[in-house]
């Protein structure tokens, strides 16, 4: 036994030897036979950072979480073309953080490697109501107060000074654009009321006989005369106009609704296609 103690005492051992011999003992293991790496390095490394990093008995077992990386606006699922070149799913320790949250990893599918899923789905879906049917009532827009002298109004002279008290005034009348209005009446051949049908060019309006009998038929009236104007002053009809006429007598009689007459006002004056001769079909 004492021999053994006095060859330890001695006798250095093998490792304290070469180390003593190394001259990089502090800072790098030595590349000698025999020289042991130092590890003095790993073990300020784990003093340094004890207070960082967990010891390995309170660190939970790993677990995978699902990483999203996103390329300007498109983001790239996992499994998808460029997840190749950037991996999405990765083991990262579990830390005791509020803010994590687990991400399962998504199986890509077609549409996800060719990166064509939208980013947001459709919130409103486009939905259509039923067609329901409404209920209808005629309910007049202004009055219109007329003299005595004109309350029947069966002449084209009659028909003229309606126009100008009632029609020239209205707000939506342009003198510059052809207008044509109709004039209801009843069996009396009383005015019941007018309507502006439509309102036209300088030199041409349409005219069409639904639109013409359509307040008529509403307001249950038995008879109408229909005016329209000239910009140019001269009342004088063309050949349009008395195309129309006929139109329209055709529509009054299968209707069982008298056209009176259509009267063409100028400026100054007025013509009557009745007057004229124009009222044979």
């Amino acid at each position: 036994m004492s021999g053994h103690r006095r060859f330890q005492k001695h006798a250095p051992s093998p490792r304290t030897a070469s180390t003593a011999s190394c001259p990089r003992r502090k800072s790098w293991p030595c590349s000698k036979t025999n020289c042991p790496p130092n590890t003095n390095w790993l073990k300020s490394l784990a003093v340094g950072f004890g207070s960082i990093f967990l010891t390995a008995a309170t660190v939970p077992p790993p677990m995978t979480f699902g990483v999203w990386a996103f390329t300007g606006t498109s983001a790239v699922v996992s499994g998808s073309t460029l997840a190749v070149r950037a991996p999405l799913t990765a083991s990262i320790p579990a830390t005791r953080a509020a803010n994590t949250v687990r991400v399962r990893p998504t199986t890509s599918t077609p549409e996800m490697t060719m990166n064509t899923t939208p980013l947001f789905p459709a919130l409103v879906q486009p939905f259509k109501f039923p067609a329901s049917p409404y209920e209808y009532k005629v309910t007049p827009l202004r009055e219109c107060p007329t003299p005595e002298s004109l309350q029947q109004c069966d002449t084209p002279d009659k028909a003229a000074e309606y126009w100008k008290l009632h029609i020239a005034t209205h707000p939506h009348f342009n003198p510059e654009c052809e207008c044509l209005a109709v004039l209801l009446l009843n069996t009396r051949r009383k005015v019941k009321g007018h309507q502006i049908v439509s309102i036209g060019t300088m030199d041409t309006i349409l005219v069409h006989p639904r639109e013409v009998f359509r307040l008529a038929i509403v307001t249950a009236a038995s008879a109408l005369i229909v005016m329209h104007n000239h910009p140019s002053g001269e009342s004088t009809p063309s050949d349009a106009d008395i195309k129309v006429t006929r139109d329209l007598i055709r529509a009054g009689q299968l209707l069982k609704m008298e056209l009176l007459d259509h009267v063409i006002i100028g400026s100054g004056n007025f013509s009557s296609l009745k007057a004229l001769g124009y009222f044979f079909v």
